[in-house]
């Protein structure tokens, strides 16, 4: 008689990778459905749930919305055996050529934290706006330091305006070829994120940007760490 599926061994296993290029544009769902299609496919023994409708277990930390890159993103999977057992090295080698466009493999390791420890995330948002000066990029990061910081934000209640500045724990505006670039450290907890979408937001109806022709207009959000305070997560 077979053991039941909860009974079975199973340890999770973290997975870093990037999320650029087209992928960026996919829903965390679709997420989801890749990385269940290439662990398959890849052979990883993954542990599946009990249940009429068995599916992988898959936990993705801070998720990013539609539409914003990252360089180091997060990801547990429960695999079939213990720690004792798991060839690491194999598994690296074999999820190393993922054959996806914009998800690279960065590293495959046994956790050393839960995602709830998570409190900071860092991002690049690069802005190419008409009206693009040094002047523009100063008075961006004179509005990113005021407080309060008001801006309508969505919550499970409806929207309502809500002081971000709190959730802002740095931020570095630059001018740079003829685009401003903003380096910031924002709030990634469970009980404060701060969507990046918001500061671009704030700076749309405070100092202008964004506000010409959309067809010569753009930006783009690349998070490049995830942090527990001031060190990186993993």
């Amino acid at each position: 008689m077979l053991p039941v599926r909860e009974k079975v061994e199973h340890t999770a296993l973290r997975i870093k990778f990037t999320k650029t290029g087209a992928l960026q544009y996919i829903s965390h769902l679709d997420l989801h459905r890749t990385f269940s299609r290439l662990l398959v496919r890849k052979g990883v023994p993954v542990w599946y749930s009990e249940g009429f409708t068995p599916h992988p277990r898959l936990v993705f930390a801070t998720p990013l919305s539609v539409g914003a890159e990252s360089l180091c993103e997060y990801m547990d999977v429960f695999v079939n055996g213990t720690p004792q057992t798991l060839d690491l090295d194999v598994l690296r080698w074999k999820l190393s050529e993922s054959d996806i466009a914009g998800l690279e493999i960065k590293e495959v390791y046994l956790p050393e934290s839960k995602f709830s420890t998570i409190t900071h995330s860092d991002y690049t948002i690069r802005i190419c706006t008409e009206n693009a000066s040094k002047e523009l990029a100063d008075k961006c990061e004179n509005v990113l330091k005021t407080s309060p910081l008001v801006v309508l934000k969505r919550t499970k209640s409806g929207e309502k305006e809500v002081d971000i500045s709190s959730q802002i724990r740095s931020s570095k505006v630059s001018f740079e070829n003829g685009i401003i670039i903003i380096n910031c450290r924002l709030s990634a907890d469970s009980a404060g994120f701060l969507n990046p979408e918001y500061l671009v937001k704030v700076l749309r109806e405070k100092c202008g940007i964004l506000s010409g022709d959309v067809l010569k207009e753009e930006y783009s959000i690349l998070r490049t760490a995830v942090l527990v305070e001031d060190k990186d997560f993993h």
